[in-house]
C-alpha cells in the first residue's frame, strides 16, 4: 500500500519536495512512463518544475516509506483526470493507493485570521458550482440528483469531509498540535478576481479558503474509500489584492514545510 503526494502544478511538487526531480525518461516526457520504468531507466532528463508533466506516477523516499508523487495540473477537471489516472495505475503496477496527501496554495478569504505563508489542514471542501442556479446563486439541495450516493451515508453534493493527519500515521505521519490550523476551503474552477464574487462566496459558505482542485482530489478519494488529507500554503488574498496581500513565490517556499511538519521528511 502506498502514500500518493500530490500537488498541482511542478513548482508545488518541487516546492513540497524540493530535493526531488523526476527522471524523465522519453517514454515519460512523451506521456507513457509509468513510476517503474521511470525507477529502472537511469537516463534521466534535467527540466525546470515548470516543464514537468502532468499524471505521471514517480517513485519518492520519504523518511520511513516509499512514496508516490505526481502533478495534477491546474483545476477541478485537471485534477479529477489526473487522480482517476494515477490511482489506477497505482493498483495496475502493484502499489495501490490507501492515502493521499494534496497540497499546494491556496487564497485567504481574510488574511488576518488566515495569514500569507500560513499552512492550512482543510477538514471539509466545497464544490460551489453544483446544483441548481436560480441567476444569482447555486443551491445543491434544490438539485435533484447528487454528484454521488455511498452505499452507506449522506449523499454527496457539494461538500466533502476530509481526513486529518492521523490518516498519514501508517506512513510515519503526525502532527505537532496547532502546527497546522484547521479550515474550510471550497474549489474553483475560476478564481474570484472581484469583491463581490469574493464577500459572496465567503458569505454563503463559510470558507477559509479558495483553491482549484481540492474537491475533485477529495471527490475521487472517497469514491475509492481512499483518505485525503490536503494541506495549504496561503499565497495571497481571495478577490483583488495589493502587492502586500499575495506572496506566491513566498507560498512555494513555505511548502517545504509541510513534511517536516508532518513527519513525512
Amino acid at each position: 500500500m502506498s502514500l500518493l503526494v500530490c500537488a498541482a502544478t511542478g513548482p508545488e511538487l518541487a516546492g513540497l519536495l524540493p530535493d526531488f526531480a523526476p527522471p524523465l525518461t522519453a517514454a515519460a516526457q512523451s506521456g507513457k512512463g509509468s513510476a517503474a520504468a521511470a525507477q529502472s531507466d537511469g537516463d534521466s532528463a534535467a527540466a525546470a518544475p515548470t516543464d514537468w508533466p502532468e499524471m505521471q506516477l514517480w517513485p519518492v523516499r520519504l523518511k520511513a516509506v516509499n512514496a508516490l508523487c505526481c502533478i495534477t495540473g491546474i483545476g477541478p477537471i485537471n485534477a479529477a483526470l489526473a487522480m482517476g489516472h494515477a490511482l489506477s495505475r497505482a493498483t495496475a503496477e502493484g502499489t495501490p493507493v490507501s492515502a493521499v496527501l494534496n497540497a499546494g496554495l491556496a487564497g485567504a478569504f481574510d488574511l488576518e485570521v488566515r495569514p500569507l505563508l500560513s499552512h492550512c489542514l482543510v477538514r471539509e471542501e466545497i464544490w460551489p458550482e453544483y446544483g441548481l442556479h436560480d441567476g444569482q446563486s447555486v443551491t445543491a439541495g434544490a438539485f435533484g440528483f447528487p454528484q454521488w450516493q455511498p452505499p452507506q451515508g449522506e449523499a454527496v453534493r457539494d461538500r466533502l469531509t476530509l481526513s486529518g493527519v492521523e490518516a498519514l500515521a501508517p506512513f510515519g505521519g503526525k502532527c505537532a498540535k496547532d502546527a497546522l490550523a484547521d479550515c474550510r476551503s471550497l474549489t474553483v474552477a475560476g478564481v474570484s478576481a472581484s469583491f463581490a464574487r469574493a464577500a459572496d462566496l465567503r458569505s454563503r459558505y463559510q470558507a477559509d479558503l479558495e483553491n482549484m482542485e481540492g474537491f475533485a482530489v477529495a471527490y475521487a478519494c472517497a469514491r475509492q474509500g481512499i483518505p485525503c488529507v490536503e494541506v495549504r500554503s496561503v499565497s495571497n488574498k481571495v478577490g483583488p489584492r495589493a502587492r502586500e496581500e499575495k506572496d506566491f513565490p513566498g507560498a512555494l517556499r513555505a511548502l517545504a514545510q509541510v513534511l517536516p511538519a508532518l513527519n513525512l521528511i
